[in-house]
């Protein structure tokens, strides 16, 4: 089974993608969407989609794909039930505590994970199919051979073809959040990645991917085992969803029809679908690589403007001449005889038949009979129904058949064959099962099959206040967090722990935990596993940090018994996933995007925040270094080392600048299996005006994230923090922000 599924950002969309061969359509609502400036759909136009796509045995998806406050979780229900109750086929969701809730509430409906969850590996799929996610869409930056092995394990997968790329893996981007309060994760990106910036003095777009275009390796991509090939641009025109979704569906039943003939693209089709809507740079994205600066359009990516004749002619074919379901169709009428009037058609192979009469006796005509012409062009005034004549018969002799008594029968016989046609679809399966609960009652019977058996006490210092953690990635960082005195636990970046880990640990009265890298891929497994055996073996490590649930994932199946802490990118932003993250991990993190207020409606334990330091703004596979011809990598020979042979080639800052002057620190980790970009805010966080706030709170523990900090920077950082907790302010620093602690995001 192959699935073609095509974006719609509003109806006309919607049925140009039916129209042109989609299998199914993804949409929005006016809330929960990852597209808020798309025209989005009501209510009532997503069950007319519905129930419109049903009637050709078509699907409709819903994205709720946002993280989710308390207040829009509670309301969630409501805003769903109709929907449901309509025979909404699945919702594509990013937050664990939305998909706990619609698995509670709407027990029958489908869930299928967003791509902004991060899936990048077997562990992560396997992790929410043990949940009951019925599909996981898959992170862009995956190779073919990584997705291969991915669809083996028997889970639906579902992977984009066309349209535009995030620079960031998204789900991981927080850029348009701390550039101006419009989150990614929220549905509201602003698009920082489009902008120009500078590097070594040279201006350039180095952080805009091309377009995805895959036509011409849709046939490797089918061999690869995907089951849903996913087309973007819910922003994008009614002639772009249907276009672009014609031609994929030509070459997509082509290569089905005969796998073994050679898979060649046409030229016109080619370049028809560059035309559409689509940036002057396209490629296949990273089927077929790892990262390249071939990827990226150093040059504006500017949409190129669509033909207005080659759009005019997909507008007709495909959204003005809307598909009908064939009826066929005979009225008898009479003299001296009631009218019947009858209709018959297939849905999704089930035969319907349906008849209605007349409550009057048709008279004879005392003047002028009524033609077969004249009944007909009452009978077929079908109009904006779902129904198109195949074929009308007709038996008629000397009666006068009044226009009002057609036009009844026809109304009459019209709603008999949408309630028939309904019936067909659902039938027995019609949901009543929606069940509204409450946040408390979710978080009050909480059954995750996958949850820590043994959590740990939470350890707290001499004078019961939150733990100080310290996360370093360099020695000159380590040393002097260890001089200061002031820090509970340390946090080493993995690449410093496999550093040191041969020599051992510098003697502290901290607590050491590792920091796992910030993605986890097949491609990395290796490195992963070394590090996981290390860190378990060695008894100055208490536990681990880990940044998505596919490395959460790994860790238990390696059989860790010590503690797993979760990063900032397991996201607690409401009582239900907060609780359910609770059960899973030893500690769990606050998200950057949560303000004060915010913060106070959940009840938060065993979490964490970070007190300073530079939020992370993307995680990147591709490298700005490379792009500018500035790779440095340096090859390690100590392959017969007792050490873990990470062939870390390069590790270290480099920095870009938008149009404005402001400077982004990059962290670079390159290595022979991937390239991974950090981007970091220009200025730290700094909670220090909230201590007293989220102590009442009872946050647990003080995050210090250091980046490009280096000695000096922290032996004052951490002079100054000590001077908070003794009750002194800290002096005023322009360079310090509480950006969403004060404002939160949109």
């Amino acid at each position: 089974m192959v699935e073609l599924l095509a974006p719609a950002g509003e109806y006309s969309s919607f049925l140009g993608a039916i129209n042109a061969g989609a299998d199914a359509v993804y949409l929005a609502g006016n809330m929960y969407g990852a597209r808020a400036s798309a025209k989005n759909f009501t209510s009532e136009e997503i069950i007319s989609a519905i129930k419109y796509a049903h009637l050709f045995n078509r699907k409709v998806f819903l994205t709720v794909n946002t993280l989710t406050k308390n207040e829009e979780l509670e309301n969630l229900y409501d805003f769903l039930y109709p929907l449901y109750n309509s025979g909404l086929d699945a919702v594509i969701v990013q937050d664990i505590g939305v998909f706990k809730y619609i698995k509670e509430c709407f027990p029958s409906l489908d869930i299928h994970m967003s791509t902004q969850s991060v899936i990048t590996s077997k562990e992560g799929a396997s992790f929410y199919r043990d949940l009951g996610a019925k599909r996981v869409v898959l992170a862009r930056e995956l190779t073919l051979p990584e997705i291969k092995g991915i669809t083996e394990l028997g889970i639906e997968t579902e992977c984009f073809i066309h349209g535009a790329m995030c620079y960031s893996y998204s789900g991981m981007c927080l850029f348009s959040s701390f550039l101006g309060g419009n989150s990614g994760n929220r549905g509201r990106c602003k698009g920082p990645c489009r902008q120009p910036y500078v590097i070594d003095k040279n201006e350039a777009y180095y952080l805009s991917l091309a377009d995805m275009n895959t036509i011409e390796i849709m046939d490797k991509l089918i061999d690869a085992g995907i089951y849903s090939y996913k087309i973007e641009g819910r922003l994008k025109s009614p002639a772009y969803s249907a276009g672009v979704t014609s031609i994929y569906r030509k070459y997509i039943d082509k290569y089905l029809e005969n796998p073994k003939a050679e898979y060649r693209v046409d030229k016109e089709d080619i370049e028809l679908l560059k035309k559409l809507y689509s940036r002057k740079s396209t490629g296949t994205g990273y089927y077929e690589r790892v990262s390249s600066p071939k990827m990226v359009t150093i040059d504006k990516g500017a949409y190129l403007k669509v033909d207005d004749e080659i759009e005019n002619s997909i507008l007709e074919e495909y959204v003005n001449n809307t598909k009908k379901q064939p009826i066929d169709m005979s009225i008898s009428a009479l003299s001296n005889s009631k009218a019947i009037l009858n209709a018959s058609l297939s849905i999704n192979g089930n035969a319907i038949y349906e008849t209605v009469e007349s409550e009057d006796i048709i008279e004879k005509a005392s003047n002028k009979i009524t033609s077969e012409e004249d009944i007909k062009k009452h009978i077929q005034k079908l109009g904006n129904t779902n129904y198109a004549i195949n074929s009308l018969t007709i038996e008629s002799n000397d009666g006068f058949v009044p226009a009002s008594l057609l036009n009844n029968l026809r109304r009459e016989l019209i709603e008999k064959l949408d309630k028939a046609v309904e019936e067909a679809i659902y039938g027995a399966n019609k949901r009543n099962d929606g069940n509204k609960k409450s946040l408390n009652d979710l978080i009050s019977d909480l059954d995750i099959d996958i949850r820590n058996s043994d959590i740990d006490s939470i350890k707290t210092n001499s004078y019961n206040k939150p733990v100080n953690r310290a996360f370093v990635d360099n020695f000159v960082q380590l040393k002097s967090v260890i001089d200061s005195g002031f820090f509970d636990s340390i946090v080493l970046g993995d690449d410093l722990y496999n550093s040191l880990c041969e020599k051992g640990l510098p003697e502290t009265k901290a607590d050491y935990y590792v920091r796992l890298p910030f993605i986890f891929r097949s491609l990395n497994k290796d490195y992963f596993v070394k590090l996981i055996n290390y860190t378990s073996k060695d008894d100055k490590i208490k536990g681990v940090f880990v940044n998505q649930y596919d490395a959460y994932k790994l860790v238990k199946d390696n059989c860790f018994d010590k503690k797993i802490c979760a990063d900032y990118g397991i996201y607690n932003f409401n009582t239900v996933s907060t609780s359910i993250n609770t059960e899973l991990f030893d500690s769990i993190q606050i998200p950057f995007e949560l303000s004060q207020r915010d913060i106070n409606g959940i009840d938060y334990k065993k979490a964490g925040i970070v007190i300073y330091g530079k939020a992370p703004l993307m995680q990147t596979a591709n490298c700005v270094c490379k792009t500018t011809g500035r790779c440095a990598k340096t090859q390690n020979n100590s392959k017969n080392s007792n050490k873990m042979n990470v062939v870390t080639k390069q590790n270290s800052y480099t920095y870009i600048k938008d149009r404005l002057g402001v400077e982004f620190p990059v962290r670079i980790r390159c290595n022979d299996s991937l390239c991974l970009n950090t981007i970091y805010n220009s200025k730290p966080n700094s909670l220090h005006k909230y201590i007293d706030d989220l102590e009442a709170n009872n946050i647990q523990f003080f995050d210090y994230y250091f980046t490009d900090e280096n000695g000096p920077d922290i032996d004052q950082i951490t002079h100054d923090f000590e001077g908070v907790f003794d009750g002194q302010k800290v002096p005023k620093n322009p360079d310090f922000t509480a950006f969403h602690m004060k404002n939160g995001v949109n």
